[in-house]
């Protein structure tokens, strides 16, 4: 997710002085940087009126929005980011599906939603580190649902640790990617038959150092080699963040952020004449239950919250950190927003602006090889992608 909010504490420490692009609110600093090449001049001055700036929420964004007849499916959606946007979502009249590893916390979080907003919400079982488990999820929420589904926010993850799953992957790779890239395709149909639909996927500014947070080359995903990724053994790794150089912790989390994003953009590719739009985002440093432990006062604390600034001082502040519901107003606007390009990646800092992917050797034109791979990956090949999960086609995935 967001870069603090499901990383070991290790991890965060670090990834505070690199994770978005850190700097001061002197306009004087804002030019300097310019002049070294740090900011683009779309980064100093938004081309429009941000969207959410400062303290917005998930409710303000969706003020004036009705979501009656909709469904929506948000995994992780039983705290932190994914519980704000479920609440959000339901009181504009969705029903809401969580999809989470914890199945009494699902359910908890269900009927709270629930009793506080009249709306239907159900919690299904979901663990993303099982192809099994993402499979018998998307035969669930069809028999429930058959058909329909407009909104699916692909928000759970984790952030370690870097193990072998039974199913032979990198753990973190297979709960924040290959499982979500799973569940998508699985409710492909779904979506299209609801078009217009939407695919969100919660990436994170982690994704920037990724290669070099893993102790690989700066450019690891110009080929296959590392992917998919193998377990990254804990080390210290030199990080060359934007601002200045760390020694870390190494870590796998931002391979799966990056991935992420590039499975969104090519989801908008894909599905363009499908009637489903898809985007990514950074929800930036949101205080929830796995951040809640981190003293505001800390400087380790007050370093990371220098970065959470945008760079045009006319905008009113971001809080750092965000509370859930602000830092889920990035997704909030995904979900909503009707004037957005399909495929772009949004930053939540940024006032929900549009943001560069640090490509680290990666080509657009690697995309739907990645896809083909993630295919292969998940068990799914060309000619079984997308089926629904009826009969014997269930057998096929």
């Amino acid at each position: 997710q967001g870069v603090c909010e499901l990383l070991p504490k290790s991890f965060v420490v670090y990834q505070l002085f690199g994770a978005e692009l850190a700097m001061l609110r002197s306009p004087l600093f804002v030019l300097f940087a310019l002049a070294l090449g740090a900011l683009s001049l779309t980064d100093a001055v938004p081309s429009e009126e941000p969207v959410c700036p400062g303290n917005t929420t998930a409710d303000d964004i969706l003020a004036g929005h009705d979501f009656s007849g909709k469904v929506a499916i948000i995994t992780g959606g039983d705290s932190g980011l994914g519980f704000a946007t479920a609440l959000a979502v339901a009181r504009r009249g969705a029903t809401v599906v969580i999809g989470n590893h914890n199945v009494t916390h699902g359910w908890q979080a269900a009927s709270e939603i629930a009793k506080r907003t009249g709306a239907e919400v159900l919690a299904f079982p979901l663990n993303l580190g099982s192809l099994t488990s993402v499979r018998a999820f998307a035969r669930s929420f069809e028999e429930r649902f058959g058909s329909k589904l407009h909104l699916l926010v692909n928000n759970a993850g984790i952030g370690g640790p870097s193990k072998q799953t039974d199913d032979g992957f990198e753990m973190v790779f297979e709960v924040d990617y290959l499982g979500h890239f799973l569940l998508t395709e699985l409710l492909l149909p779904a979506l299209r038959a609801s078009s217009p639909s939407r695919v969100v996927n919660v990436a994170s500014g982690a994704h920037e150092n990724a290669c070099e947070s893993a102790g690989w080359p700066i450019d690891c995903f110009k080929d296959w080699t590392y992917l998919p990724p193998p377990v990254v053994p804990l080390k210290p790794v030199t990080v060359h963040y934007k601002t200045r150089t760390a020694v870390v912790n190494s870590s796998s989390y931002g391979i799966a952020k990056f991935l992420n994003i590039q499975h969104a953009a090519e989801i908008a590719h894909r599905e363009k004449d499908n009637g489903i739009q898809a985007f990514s985002l950074t929800p930036g440093f949101a205080l929830t239950s796995m951040t809640s432990g981190f003293d505001p006062k800390d400087p380790r604390s007050k370093a990371f919250c220098e970065q959470q600034v945008h760079p045009d001082p006319a905008l009113p502040p971001n809080p750092c950190p965000f509370s859930a519901e602000q830092g889920a107003a990035v997704i909030a606007m995904c979900l909503s927003s009707g004037t957005l390009q399909s495929g772009v990646y949004f930053s939540r800092t940024f006032a929900c602006e549009p943001r560069p992917v640090a490509a680290q050797g990666f080509t657009e034109s690697m995309r739907g090889e990645l896809y083909e791979r993630s295919l292969r990956w998940a068990g799914l090949e060309a000619s079984q992608a997308s089926l629904h999960l009826s009969g014997e086609e269930a057998l096929l995935v």
